[in-house]
């Protein structure tokens, strides 16, 4: 009975809140959640239908509805009688304010999906920097892992020897400082990489209940090519939005200018005056006198105006960041391969030569100590060259609008 109820207890288990389901997730799996779970995201997804139901109406002939007029009165004098009209009137909406119209929404549609393509943009850009900050700090933590292994393995060997005769009590104490200050540096790593892991999952949208594991190293990926960044600028989507806001602003204009003229409708109509019954038809004009559209064409010129000279600021400051996070990237990317072909190939046989050395009497305790911190500070200066190449390449990429 006890093993029956301890499985049922395992198979409900994972359905429980607070039961931890474990994600291992690659770069890739992360930028794909980050595409579909972001709320900036599914908040800029929404608006995209909002500027299409417009488009709807935008289309539409008819802009106003029929107007029914009706009338109705005693005649007086050589006798009585009951006199009526009734009319119908519908106004027709030109072909310039339809056109119009249906420019501005089509522009308004597409800044739409370029805010979408933004908000993913910016999410990407995010949620990608966390996921290598993560990669960071977990190759730090197993760094400083192998540092701490090492501290305490110094320090039972000292502990040994001050019990043999043979260290003295100052030599014991370094090492137990050394040990306590690896196991400090070890917690502050793992402290940070949750840190990162709390920030991906947010970005991420998953739930309390869930734990995440990263996967994938910082070594670097081959260099894109700088024209064909350049050559792409002009897809990136804060861009496009700005684009798309300036022939919206440039329909609006139109619009004012078709408002400032006459427009026609149709009526029809029918009455009863004494025994006589009257049909009528006709047409109407709408005659521009006190609303010209000036509001909408000056409301148009200032904002068209106002966004051609920020497009044209834009599409500058978007070079020159791209250009620049370029050049950044080569430099940060030379500095790791200096370390790679200079530095590290050496720090495995120091590692082994030291200890050696110290257990022959060649090198006292402070130069052991001294030669695996410089050896240690080299293996985290490499790795922080490595997670300067991998973040700058996150901002290229965005700057570029090749998040996408």
């Amino acid at each position: 009975m006890k093993f029956r109820w301890a499985l049922l207890l395992l198979c409900a288990a994972p359905g429980i809140p607070g039961f931890g389901q474990e994600r291992s997730l690659t770069l890739e799996d992360a930028l794909a959640l980050a595409r579909e779970r972001g709320v900036d995201v599914a908040l800029a997804r929404g608006r995209i239908e909002e500027a299409r139901a417009r488009q709807t109406q935008a289309g539409r002939r008819f802009q106003e509805n029929p107007v029914l007029e009706v009338e109705s009165g005693p005649r007086f004098g050589g006798g009585t009688s009951l006199d009526f009209a009734a009319s119908v009137s519908q106004g027709l909406d030109s072909g310039r304010r339809r056109s119009a119209r249906l420019a501005g929404t089509r522009a308004a549609v597409e800044r739409a999906e370029a805010d979408l393509d933004e908000a993913r943009r910016l999410l990407l850009k995010d949620a990608g920097t966390a996921f290598v900050r993560a990669q960071g700090e977990q190759e730090r933590s197993a760094l400083l892992a192998r540092s701490r292994q090492a501290a305490d393995e110094l320090l039972a060997a000292l502990e040994r020897r001050y019990e043999a005769g043979e260290a003295t009590a100052l030599e014991l104490n370094r090492a137990r400082t050394v040990a306590a200050v690896a196991r400090a540096e070890q917690s502050a790593a793992e402290a940070a990489k949750d840190a990162v892991l709390i920030e991906i999952k947010a970005l991420l949208g998953l739930g309390p209940e869930e734990t995440v594991e990263v996967r994938g190293d910082l070594h670097p990926r081959p260099s894109p090519d700088l024209e064909a960044l350049l050559a792409g600028l002009g897809q990136r989507p804060d861009l496009r939005a700005l684009a798309a806001g300036l022939r919206e602003a440039e329909a609006e204009v139109l619009l004012g200018q078709a408002l400032g003229r006459p427009e026609w409708g149709v009526r029809g109509g029918a009455a009863r005056e004494e025994d006589a019954h009257i049909v009528t038809g006709g047409f109407v004009v709408s005659l521009p006198v006190h609303n010209r559209g000036q509001e909408t064409l000056a409301v148009g010129e200032a904002r068209a105006g106002a966004l051609r000279q920020a497009l044209g600021a834009a599409r500058a400051a978007a070079e020159a960041e791209v250009r620049g996070r370029y050049a950044a990237l080569a430099r940060r990317l030379e500095a790791a391969r200096e370390l790679e072909r200079t530095a590290l190939p050496a720090l495995d046989d120091n590692e082994s030569l030291v200890q050696k050395s110290f257990e022959a009497g060649e090198i006292d305790l402070g130069e052991l100590l001294l030669i695996r911190r410089e050896i240690l500070e080299t293996r985290l200066a490499y790795l922080d060259r490595l997670l300067d190449a991998a973040l700058t390449r996150f901002e290229l990429e965005a700057a570029a609008g090749a998040l996408q």
